[in-house]
């Protein structure tokens, strides 16, 4: 359709500050380069239909053989662009691709831009007219379409009004289809009002040759020296149209048609045959056929007159069809907040249908990405996504035929921009450390939401008003600080976290002060035996949070220990002596598989033993603190003012 076109100590919160909402430029078609030619845009229909077999080969291998050997001819007197549909991805309505703007598809660029096109998908023909329509000259120069297409649009989309408004708002373009299907002519009969409705020309092809003769025939209209007919049709006598005759489908003829194209100037289009004067007992029924037959009309005896053979005439009753519905304008808006601004840029909109399909999801309508963008839907409901980055608001439409709209989303967007530093406020390297910002709320298991996952320190982070839990991990190992956050609209929040840590480097030698052996195996464990991390090397380096540990170094099949402290913001290297000699498999045991306290401990929620407590090797907790215990890295949710 057309577009204009969801364990440290603690955090230092910074002050807030109003949210300044850059006006990013809106993505529009950049224009074409001026050039005297009128301009061509080929919509390439890459469905999967299309890799069906016409013949030895696939339809997708047909067109493109012919586009290849067409295009070449007319490229002093036409520019071309190319427009794809269907090649990216099985199952999405908005898979349409701009491949080339008018001047771009030439014949050193067309075998490489069509050899990567390969039928895949659906067929969304309505969002392809309005991606071509797009990238077309400007509006005071006649330009055309041309529509290869080999099934229809399965994306039950309004093709025939996306046709009729797209010409409203360019008068001097048109649409013409080139249907290919070995039964085009009846298949594809629906897409006529493609061309009806913009003034183009419906041609229907069967196999390879008529394609190129109906491209040929499309290119040569588009120059405006369409191929002139071999000979006039032939009416046939004494036959003129019913009046409640029905026509059958229309497939208009590549080189022999008679009719002239109705954008040429002179005006309507020329019937195949001069209606004459009816005889009784007789009416006509006229049309235009498939390239390789003749031009004839076919005639259609009516009923005789009661009386003239005694017979009563026999009675046929045409249902007249139901008309089709016409695509409201629906307009879209996004404020920051109640109060403002409206939003100028970076925001993405996705339509989709409110019916969910047999996967239980729900069909993707259309992508749109202006700031504030004007798109043609049907009547009927809708769910509209508006994103902002991570901000983001669906809301629920309701289309009513003739009523156009406008919807506005306040998407109470406000920002987090994250830091990290020691305990000292000694900042810490920004490729050290990483956030996850996960949601505040937790399910019964205790599992939340991950809203965006390794976040960079110093980004500012848009995200919807509201209350998130922050992990933050320096280093490769427990160093981890957990802490809840608010974010408040239309601000930025500044909060930085303070690790308490150190970097430790551990090595194997022989003797005090000796070179590290390599090929060394390293467990490091906390004091109640917790595994914190392994690793294999000479000088193995890792950062750990404040604590005492022990580690184990494996190397020749014999195992040795040290016992260490680790306190924040101060380095250090642990060197483990080989000549002190291995640790016996007991005190291995009591290490890695420590015996439980003998006095068991009540742990309240907020303080566990092991890694981000700190207990001590023999089990026992280390002293705290009289009053409320703290767990390191857990603050109340600050309140913004």
């Amino acid at each position: 359709m057309r577009g204009k076109r969801c364990a440290g100590f603690g955090l230092l919160l910074m002050p807030t500050m109003l949210l300044t909402v850059a006006a990013f430029a809106e993505t529009k078609p950049q224009p074409a380069k001026p050039t005297s030619l009128s301009s061509v845009v080929v919509v390439l229909d890459a469905s999967k239909s299309m890799g069906d077999k016409n013949g030895a080969t696939t339809k997708l291998s047909i067109a493109r053989s012919v586009l290849v050997e067409a295009l070449p001819t007319y490229k002093d007197r036409l520019s071309f662009g190319l427009v794809a549909y269907g090649h990216r991805q099985a199952s999405n309505c908005a898979d349409t691709q701009t491949l080339a703007k008018p001047g771009e598809l030439t014949a050193k660029t067309q075998a490489k831009l069509l050899d990567k096109i390969k039928p895949k998908g659906q067929s969304p023909i309505a969002a392809a007219m309005s991606e071509a329509a797009k990238i077309t000259a400007p509006q005071d120069v006649k330009r055309d379409i041309v529509l290869i297409v080999g099934t229809g649009d399965s994306c039950k989309a309004d093709f025939c009004g996306t046709a009729e408004l797209l010409k409203k708002k360019s008068p001097q373009m048109r649409i013409h289809v080139l249907a290919y299907d070995a039964k085009a002519a009846e298949s594809l009969a629906p897409l006529t009002c493609i061309a009806e409705k913009t003034g183009g020309t419906f041609i229907a092809a069967a196999n390879g040759d008529e394609l190129k003769q109906g491209l040929t025939t499309l290119l040569d209209i588009a120059t405006g020296t369409p191929t002139a007919p071999e000979a006039p049709p032939t009416p046939v006598a004494n036959a003129a149209p019913a009046p409640n005759s029905v026509p059958e489908t229309v497939a208009a003829l590549p080189a022999t048609s008679s009719a002239r194209d109705p954008g040429d100037a002179g005006g309507d289009e020329i019937p195949l045959a001069a209606p004459a004067p009816p005889e009784s007992g007789a009416s006509a029924v006229t049309s235009k056929v498939s390239p390789g037959q003749s031009d004839i009309q076919k005639s259609v005896p009516s009923p005789s007159p009661p009386g003239a053979t005694g017979v009563a005439p026999a009675t046929t009753i045409v249902a007249a069809p139901a008309a089709p519905a016409h695509p409201v304008p629906v307009t879209f808006k996004a404020m920051l907040t109640e109060a403002g601004p409206k939003l100028q840029g970076g925001l993405t909109w996705r339509v989709y249908a409110t019916d969910t399909g047999t996967n239980g999801g729900r069909q993707l309508v259309s992508t749109l990405r202006e700031a504030m963008p004007t798109t043609g839907l049907l009547p009927g409901n809708y769910l509209v996504n508006a994103a902002y980055g991570l901000s983001n608001l669906t809301k629920q439409i309701k289309v009513e035929s003739g009523r156009s709209i406008e919807e506005t989303f306040v998407l109470n967007t406000g920002a987090l921009r994250l830091s990290a530093a020691l305990a000292n406020s000694e900042p810490l390297p920004a490729g050290a450390v990483h956030f996850d910002i996960l949601s505040d709320e937790e399910d019964q298991f205790g599992n939340r939401r991950t809203i965006l996952g390794s976040a960079k320190p110093g980004l500012t982070i848009r995200l919807n008003a509201g209350a998130y839990h922050i992990v933050s991990l320096y280093g490769d190992a427990n160093a981890t600080v957990r802490v809840d956050v608010t974010v408040e609209p239309g601000k930025v929040t500044d909060a930085t976290v303070k690790h308490a840590a150190a970097a430790i480097t551990f090595k194997l030698v022989q003797e005090v002060g000796g070179e590290a052996l390599a090929d060394t195996q390293w467990s490091v464990l906390t004091g109640a035996g917790d595994m914190v991390k392994e690793t294999t090397g000479a000088l193995p380096t890792h950062i750990l949070a404040a604590g005492n540990y022990a580690v184990v170094a494996r190397h020749g099949g014999l195992s040795y220990t040290s016992k260490f402290t680790v306190e924040t913001g101060q380095p250090k290297q642990i060197e483990v002596v080989v000549e002190a000699g291995p640790t016996s498999a007991e005190a291995l045991r009591a290490i890695t598989n420590p015996e439980p306290p003998a006095t068991e401990v009540q742990a309240t929620p907020d303080v566990i033993p092991g890694a981000e407590t700190g207990a001590a090797f023999d089990g026992t907790p280390q002293s705290v603190p009289s009053g409320p215990l703290v767990n390191p890295g857990v603050l109340l949710r600050p309140q913004l003012r």
